[in-house]
């Protein structure tokens, strides 16, 4: 009658058993999940890994050759506003890593200091007030002054780094999703047939 999985009929069965074999059982489907699991878990974080280390380099070697060649192209002129485009990068890397940054606006702005740059450069002789250079760049998309270069850029750039970042934040999520799965506890059916942990 104290019995809570064997038959209730004659048996051999103890409570002390029951409860060694629940113990048991327990113990190696706990170890077989955690065992089942492991190699998932490590998957997860090996592809992370790599992929996070294969994007990261690719956009060091994209700013790296960028700032090379407009080195060896404009000299000082360049140097003397790389912040637009180090600035560029900065924030490339920041919504990859899951800032929070609107990409289609980080571009626009990139775009619009650049023309304001350009413009104040091409005009040495003239001094432009901030409201004057920020009318110039409001009216960037009719003027069109680096041709259609921007929303090819912004087409490409958004598409790479959207797909980037889901695809490295969905590893992690399944590393997590793996994580807690290698935790789960038993839960015991209860004669009411609920269960309970």
């Amino acid at each position: 009658e104290h019995l809570r999985i064997c038959p209730q009929e004659y048996t051999c069965c103890t409570t002390e058993m029951e409860d060694k074999l629940s113990q048991q059982s327990k113990l190696e489907f706990e170890n077989l999940v955690e065992e089942t699991s492991h190699f998932v878990r490590t998957t997860f974080v090996s592809r992370h890994k790599k992929f996070d280390e294969f994007f990261r380099e690719l956009l060091e070697n994209a700013e790296k050759s960028l700032n090379d060649m407009f080195v060896r192209t404009y000299g000082m002129l360049y140097m003397q506003n790389s912040e637009v485009f180090q600035d560029l990068f900065t924030e490339l890397k920041r919504y990859y890593t899951g800032g929070n940054v609107n990409l289609e606006e980080m571009l626009n702005d990139f775009w619009a200091r650049l023309l304001e740059r350009m413009f104040q450069l091409i005009n040495p002789q003239y001094h432009f007030s901030e409201d004057y250079l920020e009318c110039v760049s409001k009216y960037t998309d009719q003027l069109k002054p680096f041709g259609d270069v921007p929303r090819k850029l912004k087409i490409q750039v958004t598409r790479a780094f959207i797909a980037a970042r889901t695809f490295v934040q969905g590893l992690t999520v399944g590393r997590e999703v793996a994580n807690r799965v290698s935790k789960v506890s038993l839960t015991k059916k209860r004669k009411d047939g609920h269960y309970k942990q």
